[in-house]
């Protein structure tokens, strides 16, 4: 495990279902969020997937405020 979360801290772009391993959610209540505009983090697709920008999670798991 410590090298999965070594190698996740390298990504400078976060797949839904790392950002809910992170965060402790569940992939399908990350995705109901990004599709009620509820994420508290700026959220796009690339190629076809959603991606979350790493620092974003970081700063709202330190518990500072994230602009969109």
């Amino acid at each position: 495990m410590a090298t999965r979360d070594a190698s996740l801290a390298r990504k400078p772009l976060l797949s839904v279902g790392e950002v809910a391993v992170l965060l402790g959610q569940s992939r399908s209540s990350l995705y109901r969020a990004i599709e009620k505009g509820d994420l508290p983090v700026p959220v796009f697709k690339l190629a076809g997937r959603w991606r979350v920008p790493r620092r974003a999670v970081e700063r709202l798991i330190d518990g500072e405020i994230v602009e969109r």
